[in-house]
């Protein structure tokens, strides 16, 4: 008898399971209707702003800074 109440609670464990991903599956297609016109315009514009930046740090020349403070520090080692 016991043995049969631990594969029932297995196969009961199994349905539980894939209840729970079919109801997580729903909401996430129903958030994804309901959304996703704001959710594509959000991340649109989080790229267009990403590509700025990365268009504006490409500009800047870094090697100068890095070369001003390597030569600032070789007097200042302990």
């Amino acid at each position: 008898m016991n043995k049969m109440m631990s594969g029932f609670r297995k196969g009961a464990t199994f349905i539980e399971y894939a209840l729970l991903a079919g109801l997580v599956a729903i909401v996430v297609a129903t958030t994804a209707m309901l959304f996703g016109d704001k959710l594509k315009e959000l991340f649109s514009s989080t790229g267009d702003q990403t590509g700025k930046v990365t268009e504006e740090v490409k500009k800047v020349d870094l090697t100068k800074g890095f070369q001003n403070s390597a030569q600032g520090n070789k007097g200042n080692t302990k």
